[in-house]
């Protein structure tokens, strides 16, 4: 199980603490409500049929939203992420190095021009 609390940095604003207000067998909810804005990550674990073939199937999902504030509206940001493996004949340690693998070349080449939709 993770911590019951949680760290995340957006852009190059301070780090947000965010607190687990809700924890299942299969997964946690980390919330940071303030006047101006709402935080989350939601993290949930699952298994699927595929092709009559079981895989562990793992999610994440960052949530940012900025209250409207005068003249400017509500604004919604979500980042989130899959992996999944076999159930039989899976290797956890060589999924975990794919997603890592993922999330670098995401990170460091990708997603400035994906956002501006590159592809």
């Amino acid at each position: 199980m993770f911590a019951n609390t949680l760290s995340v940095t957006i852009g190059t604003d301070s780090a947000r603490v965010l607190t687990r207000i809700n924890q299942d067998a299969y997964g946690s909810v980390y919330r940071l409500a303030t006047a101006l804005e709402l935080t989350e990550l939601v993290i949930r674990n699952s298994s699927t049929k595929e092709q009559n073939v079981l895989y562990d199937r793992h999610n994440a999902e960052l949530r940012h939203t900025v209250y409207a504030a005068g003249l400017l509206p509500e604004r919604h940001y979500v980042a989130s992420t899959t992996f999944k493996t076999r159930r039989q004949g899976g290797d956890p340690t060589r999924l975990a190095d794919v997603e890592r693998a993922m999330a670098s070349l995401v990170t460091t080449s990708l997603v400035a021009g994906m956002v501006q939709g590159e592809s």
